[in-house]
Parts: C-alpha cells; sequence; structure tokens
C-alpha cells in the first residue's frame, strides 16, 4: 500500500507522522519504505538539471535499513507497482502542489491530510480542494483520509458537511484537541478498517 502524507500546507504541527507511522508498520514485520520530500533542497536546487535536482530522501525501514538522496526521476521509479522489496510506502509530502509531488499523489492507495480548525481558513480549504484534485487526477477514486480537531464545535461539523458535498470517497478521523493524533487511532484506519 502506498499512503501519501501531506502535512505542512494543512496543518504544520504533524510533520512526523508520516516517520512515526512507517516505523509503527516496520514494527509489525512489513518491510517499509519511507520516501520525504525534501523542500528546502529542492529550493536550493531549483536552477539545476531536473534529473540532478535531489528532493526526495529515502529510508529504508527493516533490518540494516539506510538512508540515501533521490532525484525527483528516481523517486518516481519508486512507486512502480512490481517494486516488490517493500510491503509498504509511505511518502510525507508537506508541499503537494510541486510538479513531483503531484506524480507521488497520483500513484498512492491512500492521501491522508491534517487539518487544525483553530488556524483554519477559506486559503487552507481551497488548498486541501485543490491537493486533493491533483491526487485524483490519474487516480479517480483514490480514497482520502482526514483528521478534524474539535468535532463537538459547530465549525468542524460544518466543514465536514461542505466537504462531503464536494468531494466523494472521504473519511474522518475525529480529535479531541489539536495535536491529538494518536498514532494507533491512525494506524487502525490505515490498515485495520
Amino acid at each position: 500500500m502506498i499512503v501519501a502524507i501531506v502535512t505542512t500546507d494543512f496543518a504544520a504541527a504533524t510533520s512526523s507522522t508520516a516517520t512515526r507511522l512507517a516505523e509503527r508498520r516496520a514494527h509489525s514485520g512489513r518491510n517499509v519504505l519511507l520516501l520525504k520530500q525534501n523542500c528546502e533542497r529542492k529550493q536550493a536546487n531549483q536552477y539545476r538539471n531536473k534529473a540532478e535536482n535531489i528532493a526526495w530522501s529515502r529510508l529504508e525501514i527493516k533490518a540494516g535499513a539506510r538512508s540515501s538522496l533521490l532525484s525527483a526521476n528516481a523517486m518516481t521509479k519508486e512507486l512502480v507497482p512490481e517494486h516488490t522489496d517493500f510491503h509498504d510506502i509511505v511518502m510525507d509530502i508537506p508541499k503537494p502542489f510541486y510538479a513531483d509531488a503531484v506524480t507521488a499523489l497520483s500513484c498512492s492507495d491512500l492521501l491522508i491530510c491534517h487539518t487544525e480548525l483553530d488556524t483554519w481558513d477559506k486559503e487552507k480549504q481551497a488548498k486541501l480542494y485543490k491537493c486533493i484534485r491533483l491526487a485524483r487526477s490519474k487516480n479517480t477514486h483514490l480514497p482520502v483520509l482526514i483528521t478534524i480537531d474539535k468535532i463537538a464545535c459547530m465549525q468542524s461539523q460544518g466543514f465536514v458537511s461542505q466537504l462531503c458535498q464536494h468531494l466523494c470517497h472521504i473519511k474522518f478521523i475525529y480529535l479531541d484537541v489539536a495535536n491529538d493524533m494518536s498514532m494507533k487511532q491512525l494506524y487502525r484506519a490505515i490498515y485495520l478498517p
């Protein structure tokens, strides 16, 4: 299963979720590949040849794991379905609107987005819609899992209602407070439906 986790554009405090999820999956006896988008490196190398623009890091989470850097082209090759070394691929994508991120999103089996309603506004909502539509541009029925904090408040209920009217195949995880993401809860929602 290829899981894409979009972080910074929607909720800045959840950037380690992909790493924690990949590690937990590996502890369950799976071979996991963690791909992390490196936006700072991409920015620094923006005028280089595309093949030389190292914008991703790769970490095998299994016995004898090693980390390495990847170009956008090499990252795309990691997402080929016939890749048999890994049971799961988890991607940490803080900037989903970069071209290589769009490619990664379209190869996913599940897209996860985090929301924090204290900082939510129309711009973030528009970015969320855009991200989901980009991910579904090649993968029409891509399922999406969205975390919602403060479900008891009217704002979150309105947000869920509005989202369901505009987009289909959406599931939600409800949290008591912002940043109260239980890895156990997220793991169960992804791998033990």
